[in-house]
């Protein structure tokens, strides 16, 4: 395990994209290629018929998706597609340097390099719904600029709930959420990040609409997606969408669940030991970071999956052993399922007994990538904050499944928000000037030159400095500790006096502090990366992509 090189790009309006656009074509056939040499069975079913049908089934479901926000959509697709790139995301507010991915990933399909690609953008909606909150640019009292935080929903009355789990949110819920941001960024005289918020604000409403009207249960997780995707319309959106949930059901997806639990004892032990590599590597003391260890005991292993009941909180499932059975085990649903020997009937009997029960199977963060790279995608593309993840994933499949790992492609950007000016300060300066203030107090004379004092007072400074150096020297050669505190009360009386006439020059370097502190506050404001995707606009992104990634000269993105 290896660290990789890729930083969070720097400066406004940069772009971190870790292989050019020339060289698509290559990876998406390398990965072919890396494919093709798979010759591990997932239940008995070889791993290519496996992927061929586990595609097949996806793009019929992400096709039937898709259909609901856009009627269109498969005029627009590759009708013989002969790769799928792929990203996905929590449908959260995230900033632009996570959207660059889906906008990437649009640009890629309409571009005449790769040929006959499919696009397909996994929404995450099998994770917790944690805090819907984002940052927003909002003035204070005084005018001046500061981070707000502002919330969807109230954290206090939010459970752990995943986002498949939360039913639609109000039309009162939306509007009193977008009315109050568009009050708080009224002020900002932005043109620019308001019309791109009350745009938003009607895509959010729209996508309720179409939710309520599409959806026999529609989610939290569908409509903030949706939401999204309405607010791409201006860069036409060709790919397509499907919500995690949606391939937990499938066959294949229950087949590859199947395969790691039957063999829990060699792959929980593969999983452990790369998670300590990897904070061993990159040194980091949080148990939890990347992912929390499985817990392995004599009879019972966790395994990576949750389950849960429709409308219930996440719990891990367990693989007990007993009395040479094996089984599906959790502290609050006790023994859920038998694992029989008979892999295509312990298949069909789990799928019967999930739908009995109203149970939900999904994979934890580390396999969630694991099955998109490898069941789904013919190249997958990350953020910066999955490249960490699939570290220690590229290691499980080169260790557990003893192959090579497809390629992965890496994209973010940096894009700060317009505002017209930017006070220009540092830490540097604040340091400066607060190591002047500090020697003030100890060696005040040093500064008696920047101020206006008579001649007399100048003369007493003077004659008050010449005898502190006597006295500086006097105290080398004490012997004493009485003397040298005596000597060192006396230079402290001389600083006290000197102090005293400079009192203005304090006063006025005091001043300078508070609006350099003042400066670094706005200045992090304007420099913050991380304000939410609708305040931008998808055009502009599109725009950064042509400018920094054209294909070529003569080529057109649009």
């Amino acid at each position: 395990m290896e660290r990789l090189p890729f930083k969070v790009p720097q400066k406004n309006k940069q772009i971190f994209l870790s292989s050019s656009r020339d060289k698509i074509n290559s990876l998406l056939e390398e990965n072919k290629k890396i494919f093709s040499q798979y010759s591990f069975k997932i239940l008995n079913q070889p791993f290519g018929l496996m992927k061929e049908n586990s595609q097949k089934d996806i793009v019929k479901r992400a096709l039937s998706f898709s259909k609901k926000s856009d009627p269109d959509i498969e005029e627009k697709i590759s009708s013989a597609p002969k790769f799928i790139i792929q990203t996905g995301h929590q449908p959260v507010f995230f900033h632009p340097g996570i959207w660059i991915k889906n906008i990437f990933l649009n640009e890629l399909l309409k571009s005449p390099i790769p040929d006959r690609c499919m696009g397909l953008n996994i929404i995450l909606d099998n994770d917790i719904c944690k805090d819907l909150s984002f940052p927003l640019p909002a003035l204070s009292g005084s005018g001046d600029l500061r981070l707000e935080k502002n919330h969807f929903l109230s954290p206090a009355s939010t459970p752990d709930l995943p986002f498949e789990e939360y039913p639609l949110p109000s039309l009162e819920l939306i509007k009193e959420f977008t009315e109050n941001i568009i009050n708080r960024i009224k002020p900002l005289e932005n043109k620019n990040i308001l019309n791109n918020f009350i745009n938003f604000s009607r895509c959010l409403e729209n996508s309720l609409y179409l939710c309520s009207q599409n959806y026999k249960e529609g989610n939290l997780g569908e409509c903030l997606a949706l939401a999204r995707r309405l607010f791409e319309n201006e860069i036409n959106p060709v790919y397509l969408e499907l919500p995690f949930s949606q391939i937990c059901n499938s066959n294949e997806f229950l087949s590859f669940f199947l395969e790691i639990v039957k063999n829990i004892e060699e792959f929980s032990e593969i999983y452990n030991k790369k998670l300590e590599e990897c904070r061993k590597l990159f040194k980091i003391r949080n148990q939890a970071n990347p992912s929390p260890n499985l817990i392995i005991k004599e009879n019972l292993i966790e395994s990576p999956f949750w389950i849960w009941r429709k409308g219930d909180e996440r719990r891990k499932i367990y693989i007990l052993k007993e009395k040479g059975e094996i089984y599906l085990y959790n502290d609050s649903y006790d023994k859920i399922f038998l694992i029989e020997k008979d892999s295509l009937k312990s298949l069909f009997s789990l799928k019967a007994l999930l739908k009995e029960k109203k149970l939900k199977i999904r994979p934890k963060a580390l396999l969630l990538t694991l099955y998109n790279r490898l069941f789904i995608s013919d190249l997958f593309i990350h953020g910066l904050g999955g490249v960490k993840y699939d570290l220690v994933t590229d290691e499980i499949i080169k260790e557990f499944f003893k192959v090579e790992p497809p390629h992965f492609l890496v994209i973010s950007c940096t894009l700060y928000l317009d505002f017209k000016s930017s006070p220009g300060s540092s830490d540097f300066k604040i340091s400066a000037t607060k190591k002047k203030i500090r020697d003030l107090e100890f060696n005040p004379e040093r500064y008696v030159n920047e101020l206006s004092l008579s001649k007399k007072e100048t003369i007493h400074i003077k004659e008050l400095t010449g005898k502190k150096a006597r006295l500086i020297k006097k105290i080398k050669g004490a012997l004493s500790p009485t003397e040298k505190h005596k000597i060192s009360d006396e230079i402290k009386d001389i600083n006290n006096l000197i102090v005293e006439k400079i009192q203005p020059l304090k006063y006025k370097l005091n001043k300078k502090m508070e609006e350099e502190e003042e400066r670094i506050k706005q200045s992090k404001v304007i420099h913050f990366r991380e304000f939410p995707y609708c305040f931008f606009s998808a055009k502009t992104i599109q725009n950064l992509l042509n400018d920094q990634y054209p294909l070529s000269p003569s080529d057109n993105w649009k």
